[in-house]
């Protein structure tokens, strides 16, 4: 291991935000609760150039939000820009140490882009801007392909300008895509960030929806996906064409993480003859698929490919005793559990290094400590602190949280997140907290919302309902009341061991999680004495008419909204107006609050506004409130805030 023992990573000393003129963790103590816990992130995106020399995060302050660009060899800040704070920043990266790259998404209806006689459907546009570190100048890139990709006779347009990659072997270059809704094709271009040149270099069709590229930003492979033949294939270039070189007809689409230069193979993340996700070479040549990790028997995850070297160097695997990681590059390897020993009990949630290997940036955190951003040197053997998400709570005493296994009816485990009150506690009211969908339980990260609820009193259950966390399920979204059952039988482990109250339980989540908290109370209603949705589905064949490209993962085209309905059912399938909660509010006997984002693009405030009005029609307990932002997970203004304030003030109401 190059750089030695990391053991002076507990004297970090805190050094690269010194330069503000004030320092943002320095916070005094929160006025309010909801206030701690429902500011946005102070510091966040925080990257590193590869060279080392540079690092730029996102700020959130008083007087605004911005970029920082902080030179790290002249300790001083290069780079101050302001962003719209309607706008949704997806991602930073450099390109070199003269170019910040900010992709960012926002709302926008087609009467406020393009005037009067319009429609007011909201759309999502991607932008990607390019920053001059030392002019401040900002361009714009493939902006004109973005207004291009719109067509205006479809009711439900998301328009996508994506960053794929760089160009290693051509500077100032990345390489980007282009695609618009209703068979627009996806297009890949070469584009010079400073000059905006473009130049296109390769073209799918409506139904890609991924691309395979090299370290130098050339298409290896693209992956289609017809999902009303339930086929997929993968083409590679050949000659001036290209030709497929895989294909499956079973209905499962493959995750492609990358290229192995090595092996001039396509990595494939995919199901087996044993049907457990096993990691694969796919040869350029249409070979048959080589499955690589034998040894391994252990579902795969997801695969980490080193951008600089092409090849894969790490890889997620899930076990009976929860997900762990197998790497497959050694000094890596003895770099990265060097790093981890440093910061026992908590876990690594984002990983990047420079080119030359000798420096990381680490975001640190656990479910019971907010996360913090450490830039280490291998040479030094230093950790210096590069900021703090959520500094405002430095002065609060927080949950406590320990893994929580426990069996269900059915025989199987399921993985939990336990959260307690300082100083715990016997027979507490309870809050079941439902993650917003299949892909995103992460029981090791910190979680603001479950946090607020813990330092309030409550104990908090938050099943792990992740990809094949619930094997029957396939990693499918669950709907229906009895797609609930891990929920209930989380409940009734807490009562048989004394932590929790079986009269005072609640049942709370958002968007997926919305829906699944008033699928508990219509479909379960002698578990919960509440149920709190937020940015929630209650009517299934309603959100299946509106449409939205957005759940089909954002992707244009109408291959992902097909894919949706494949996955969800029909409009006219009686399970699928049988599993919506709006046509059970009738069995819906406990109080429901709903809170929706007025100009939410990923579930229309419509589906809140319907379960208010049958809960109303039927004299229903049920409140609703409506937030002023137009995104999905609350990371607008004071919406976050405003939602903890309703969400307290409810379960004081109802729980205590």
């Amino acid at each position: 291991m190059r750089g030695g023992s990391l053991s002076k990573f507990h004297g970090a000393v805190l050094l690269l935000m010194a330069a503000l003129s004030a320092r943002i963790w320095a916070a005094q103590p929160p006025a309010d609760l909801a206030s701690a816990f429902g500011t946005l992130p102070q510091v966040s995106h925080v990257v590193l150039s590869r060279s080392g020399h540079m690092l730029a995060w996102r700020q959130q302050s008083r007087s605004g939000v911005g970029i920082v660009v902080y030179d790290l060899v002249a300790h001083a800040i290069r780079r101050t820009v302001r962003i719209d704070t309607s706008a949704t920043l997806d991602g930073l990266q450099f390109e070199g140490d003269s170019t910040l790259l900010m992709e960012d998404s926002i709302i926008r209806s087609f009467r406020e882009t393009f005037g009067p006689g319009w429609g007011s459907q909201p759309i999502l546009w991607n932008h990607v801007m390019a920053v001059d570190i030392a002019s401040g100048k900002i361009r714009a890139l493939l902006v004109d392909r973005l207004a291009a990709s719109l067509n205006v006779d479809e009711a439900h347009v998301a328009t996508a300008v994506r960053l794929l990659d760089w160009d290693l072997s051509q500077p100032d270059t990345v390489i980007m895509e282009a695609a618009g809704a209703n068979a627009r094709a996806s297009t890949l271009f070469s584009v010079n960030t400073r000059t905006g040149e473009e130049k296109q270099i390769a073209s799918g069709d409506a139904f890609t929806v991924h691309w395979v590229l090299d370290a130098d930003g050339s298409p290896m492979a693209r992956l289609e996906w017809w999902p009303d033949e339930r086929r997929c294939a993968i083409y590679a270039p050949h000659g001036n064409s290209w030709r497929q070189i895989y294909q499956r007809t079973d209905g499962f689409l493959p995750l492609l993480p990358g290229f192995d230069a090595a092996t001039h193979a396509i990595i494939a993340v995919m199901p087996g003859s044993d049907g457990r996700r096993h990691m694969w070479e796919i040869g350029l040549d249409g070979s048959a698929p080589k499955r690589m990790l034998p040894a391994v028997s252990d579902g795969v995850l997801s695969v980490d490919v080193d951008g600089y070297a092409d090849k894969p160097t790490d890889v997620w695997l899930l076990g009976r005793s929860g997900a762990y990681r197998v790497w497959l590059d050694a000094t890596l390897q003895s770099r990265y559990e060097a790093v981890a020993r440093s910061f026992p009990g908590r876990m690594i949630s984002d990983y990047a290094d420079t080119q030359d290997g000798t420096e990381v940036l680490a975001e640190v955190e656990s479910a019971s400590e907010p996360p913090v951003y450490y830039l280490i040197n291998f040479a030094t053997h230093q950790a210096k602190i590069a900021g703090e998400k959520y500094p405002q709570l430095d002065h609060t005493t927080l949950g406590t949280a320990r893994a929580l296994n426990y069996q269900m009816s059915t025989g199987q485990t399921i993985h939990a997140q336990l959260f307690l009150p300082p100083g715990g506690g016997k027979n507490l009211p309870l809050v079941v907290l439902v993650p917003g969908g299949p892909v995103e339980s992460v029981p090791e990260q910190f979680d603001w919302f479950a946090q607020y609820l813990a330092v309030r009193g409550y104990a908090v259950l938050r099943p792990d309902i992740g990809l094949d966390a619930l094997p029957s399920q396939g990693g499918r979204i669950m709907w229906g009341g009895t797609s609930q059952q891990y929920a209930i039988d989380g409940v009734h482990a807490l009562v048989q061991q004394g932590v929790a109250d079986p009269h005072r339980v609640c049942i709370a989540g958002a968007g997926y999680g919305g829906y699944a908290a008033l699928a508990g109370a219509a479909f379960s209603p002698a578990t919960y004495a509440c149920a709190v949705s937020i940015n929630g589905i209650s009517d299934l064949p309603s959100l299946l008419a509106d449409g939205s490209p957005l759940w089909g993962g954002g992707t244009p085209g109408p291959a992902p909204l097909t894919a949706w309905r494949l996955e969800v059912g029909s409009r006219s399938d009686s399970k699928l107006i049988a599993e919506s909660p709006v046509h059970a509010a009738a069995t819906v006997t406990a109080p429901v609050l709903l809170i929706h984002e007025e100009n939410d693009p990923v579930v229309p405030v419509s589906q809140s506004l319907e379960m208010m009005k049958a809960l109303q029609k039927l004299g229903k307990p049920v409140s609703f409130v409506k937030l002023d932002g137009a995104d999905h997970v609350l990371e607008q203004g004071d919406d976050r805030i405003e939602a903890l304030k309703s969400v307290g003030a409810f379960l004081d109401k109802y729980l205590h």
